[in-house]
């Protein structure tokens, strides 16, 4: 476990310091786009659920796949109403608000607890 939280460390401060650098570079305005909506999302939930099967199921790694679970649920049907939410503009600027830091309240939560277990 502990090398899978280095892999997940070393993804979370590519993340940053690419977007630090975006503002600079434009090449590594793709490099966090690309780390950010798939690379991190797909390691943290692949490691998450061998988490799930090896660690009996402690509570904070079922919250963080309820938390996954309850957003994907939220977005896909967000989208399935998107004609409405276009047409509601204050329902538009709610979600975009609101559901944009999500994912990244998820990977903090996730990468917090994962360093705290893989330390035990």
């Amino acid at each position: 476990m502990k090398i899978l939280n280095i892999g997940n460390l070393a993804i979370v401060f590519t993340l940053i310091i690419s977007a630090a650098l975006s503002q600079f570079y434009s090449d590594c305005k793709d490099i966090a786009l690309v780390l950010g909506l798939f690379v991190m999302p797909a390691y943290q939930l692949l490691v998450g659920f061998i988490w799930f099967i090896s660690s009996n199921c402690s509570d904070k790694i079922r919250n963080y796949f309820i938390g996954v679970i309850i957003y994907f649920i939220t977005i896909f049907s967000l989208s399935a109403i998107s004609d409405l939410i276009y047409k509601l503009k204050f329902l538009q600027y709610f979600s975009s608000a609101f559901f944009g830091g999500i994912p990244v309240l998820l990977a903090l939560y996730f990468t917090y607890n994962f360093n705290q277990y893989s330390r035990k």
